[in-house]
């Protein structure tokens, strides 16, 4: 009895949001696809100027990714990013319309067609596309890897409409809801799977002739493979190649772009695993060529890329607040003070262990030494914090030493920063006045698992 009222229960709760979406996907299908574009356009600039960590998130990859943009133009490509995702899930909730012409709505560029950001070589040929279904009018199964790039779900369904096919997906907590999207997207003759079982489904499916599709750009802790992405190393699934060694299957990268009237598709020519190698080796070769392709489709277009997923998460102590777990950390100090800190600085490298630490001194004279001493942060010097605000801000968080102006403060809270330490903030977590500034770090940590470090230097 106990089990049926929580059922009950939470049914109750999943309903509302289970008919809203309803109602919403039966007015986004009965909506020409130009009109859904352009509600999306508005949704999505919405979004930019109210989801803050949305936004913050965006311009801050960015300028991970393209340091020698100028921030006027990253800031236009993170509002576009946006944009196209809100247009992106428009279409996919009125997707039973859109897919009526799918056939029309997919383009596939092959190399004889010389698509921009590829040279020839690097795009699967003509012979190359057409042996492709061959193979698969035959039985013998391919893997296909892309990314969260305009609508990511058209290349899926455009290819089931013909063949048997199978891709990973998580499903949401809302049940029925779930179970509803699965069904959308498994229209045709596709199935989706859950990640957590998907290998082994996905061989089955491979062994029978059948394609495998998997969407794998996003961030992968778990992940013992870190390709550099635009330069930063980027914990990323292994599952193609993997599949691929085990199978003998080739793996095809494509891209997808979102043109005025359908989507281009750019495929890559095959990648086979080598089986000469081991299996590590291998992989890791396999997924750079994959990457390698993808990270090319990327820059090619970078609005139509979903930069809003916190691509470059770091390895991070688990008993560090999930809120705190920031990536990339920017630390602030003026030369002539850093003795003074450098207990805090030793214990901020503890805390953030796996994170990505810059240092900023001021006029600094024995960078070096400084070097030494802190070996976990990469460090540069500046003049004067005009030179900081010239610099593309890579940081969601900052701690700055130097108490400096509310300017510096707004500057990095406006290009992307999530918090902004100054040292009188830090000093208001201390327990009491005698405390040293290592103490403040304390909040960062689960109540549960204070760090013995820290403690000890209070």
């Amino acid at each position: 009895m106990p089990q049926k009222l929580r059922q009950i229960q939470q049914n109750l709760l999943e309903a509302p949001l289970y008919y809203v979406v309803i109602g919403t996907i039966a007015v986004c299908k009965r909506i020409p696809m130009m009109i859904l574009r352009r509600v999306g356009k508005i949704l999505g600039t919405l979004a930019f100027y109210t989801i803050a960590d949305y936004r913050k998130t965006s311009l801050t990859n960015l300028a991970l990714a393209f340091p020698h943009k100028p921030f006027h133009e990253r800031y236009i490509l993170a509002k576009e990013s946006l944009q196209h995702f809100m247009i992106t899930i428009l279409e996919l909730l009125g997707i039973e319309k859109l897919i009526q012409n799918i056939d029309s709505l997919i383009s596939i560029t092959t190399s004889s067609q010389q698509p921009e950001g590829f040279t020839s070589q690097e795009v699967l040929s003509d012979d190359g596309l057409k042996q492709t279904f061959q193979e698969l009018e035959e039985n013998k199964g391919v893997i296909l890897f892309s990314g969260h790039q305009a609508n990511w779900e058209l290349p899926f369904l455009f290819i089931t409409k013909n063949y048997s096919g199978l891709a990973f997906a998580k499903p949401i907590k809302n049940r029925k809801l779930s179970k509803k999207i699965f069904a959308l997207r498994e229209v045709f003759k596709g199935k989706i799977v859950e990640p957590k079982h998907g290998i082994h489904h996905a061989i089955e499916a491979l062994r029978k002739g059948q394609f495998v599709g998997i969407v794998g750009d996003q961030a992968l802790l778990m992940s013992p493979y870190a390709y550099s992405l635009f330069g930063s190393p980027a914990f990323t699934t292994t599952s193609p190649a993997l599949l691929a060694y085990k199978t003998g299957r080739p793996v095809i990268a494509i891209t997808v772009y979102r043109r005025e009237q359908d989507y281009q598709v750019i495929p890559s020519p095959k990648f086979y695993a080598d089986k000469n190698l081991p299996m590590k080796e291998a992989i890791k070769k396999l997924m750079d060529e994959l990457m390698t392709f993808l990270e090319k489709g990327i820059a090619c277009k970078p609005e139509q890329w979903l930069w809003i997923h916190k691509r470059w998460k770091r390895k991070l102590s688990p008993i560090v607040k999930k809120k705190y777990r920031y990536s990339h950390i920017l630390v602030i100090v003026v030369q002539a003070s850093l003795p003074q800190y450098m207990s805090f600085l030793e214990a901020l490298a503890v805390c953030f262990s796996g994170a990505t630490l810059t240092l900023a001194l001021q006029s600094s004279t024995h960078l070096q030494e400084s070097q030494q001493n802190l070996s976990a942060y990469t460090s540069f010097t500046f003049r004067n914090f005009e030179d900081l605000l010239t610099l593309p801000n890579q940081f969601p968080a900052v701690f700055d030493l130097t108490d400096n102006s509310k300017q510096l403060h707004k500057h990095y809270k406006k290009t992307g920063s999530v918090a902004v330490y100054s040292k009188r903030s830090l000093e208001k977590k201390l327990p009491n006045s005698q405390a040293s500034l290592e103490a403040a770090l304390q909040s960062f940590y689960d109540k549960k698992q204070r760090n013995p470090l820290l403690i000890n230097k209070r």
